[in-house]
């Protein structure tokens, strides 16, 4: 384990989390076999960041009640007054400013997806020398290489996708969303629910690309190791005098190497959760409040304020499964490498 090193996985880790993870300290003790973390740490941190998130988000949902509540008074009077030039030059100039308060929110939700996908990449792309290392130490040459390219090519294809494609669409949503509402008729449902569609089947189909790419060297790459590594040891068993100890130290050696590797690589999917898990419960907590703050507005606000509402807690779902469609990528990646090198 001295011959790899964890320095630069662990600064990357302290400056995202701080300093409570020690990377290498979980590789060994995912080696002997023990307990990486404690659970009830992480159940108990879950607990505080969604407690925390909505202390933070309690004055947005004021105002944005507030407002609703407002439009939907000018609203009833002008029903009784009957004059409803007023009420909807009032009510435009109400939906103007929730739409730059929910612009203002997305926007941050926004940042939060963005920096957690960028912390994705940055953990992934130090981790894989020393990873790769690993399972190059295990005799697993051509597993090493193509995987290690495989790998790269993922991180470069995960920001672009999520860069130029995703996170744009999703902004494209959001916007028609609101702009949707503005009018009495709308207009742009058809168009803000394709764009919708467009990055769901766009997540599924990464998804569908990285298991299949997995499933099918899976089935080429290991299987050939393993026949180069049983022809070397049988040769090294053939040499008289010394071919039984020789065969019983390498067996120890690529013994230990496996289970180096495979530490790394359970260290590497508990550290990605982590790096996700206060990002993910803060965009869970605020989609749910759009959803919540819709439900519990319609018997009294306008429809066009709850539709607003709506979408953007579909806009903040959005947000949500892009962020976990990564993370899964990473999970799998590392997960299907270390399992089906390891027979």
């Amino acid at each position: 384990m001295e011959e790899i090193d964890f320095g630069e996985i662990q600064r990357v880790l302290d400056e995202i989390l701080g300093t409570g993870l020690d990377f290498q300290q979980m590789v060994k003790a995912g080696s002997e076999g023990s307990g990486l973390i404690s659970w009830e740490n992480g159940l108990s941190l879950v607990r505080r960041i969604f407690l925390e998130e909505l202390m933070l988000q309690k004055q947005m949902w004021m105002h944005i009640l507030i407002l609703a509540i407002a439009a939907a008074v000018l609203l009833h009077f002008a029903d009784v007054f009957q004059n409803k030039s007023v009420s909807q030059i009032s009510f435009c100039m109400i939906y103007m400013i929730l739409f730059l308060l929910l612009m203002a929110s997305f926007k941050s939700s926004l940042g939060i997806a963005r920096e957690v996908m960028d912390n994705m990449r940055d953990f992934m792309t130090v981790l894989a020398p020393a990873y790769f290392l690993a399972l190059t130490l295990t005799s697993y040459l051509t597993s090493a290489g193509i995987y290690y390219e495989f790998i790269l090519l993922l991180i470069s294809a995960v920001r672009w996708f999520t860069e130029n494609f995703v996170l744009p669409c999703i902004e494209i949503y959001v916007l028609l969303m609101l702009v949707n509402y503005l009018s009495k008729e709308a207009r742009l449902t058809r168009f803000a629910e394709l764009t919708s569609m467009l990055v769901g089947w766009s997540l599924k189909g990464a998804l569908a690309l990285v298991t299949g790419f997995h499933m099918i060297q899976g089935i080429i790459s290991p299987a050939a190791d393993a026949f180069r590594t049983t022809t070397i040891s049988r040769g090294i068993d053939l040499v008289p005098g010394v071919g039984e100890v020789s065969g019983s130290v390498t067996d120890l050696v690529l013994g230990s190497a496996m289970l180096i590797k495979n530490g790394i690589g359970a260290a590497a999917l508990i550290a990605l959760i982590f790096l996700c898990l206060i990002p993910l419960v803060k965009l869970l907590v605020i989609m749910a409040a759009y959803y919540v703050l819709a439900a519990v507005l319609q018997p009294v606000s306008d429809e066009r304020i709850t539709g607003c509402l709506t979408g953007m807690g579909n806009g903040v779902r959005l947000l949500f499964q892009s962020v976990f469609t990564v993370l899964v990528l990473f999970l799998l990646t590392i997960a299907l490498t270390t399992a089906m090198t390891g027979r």
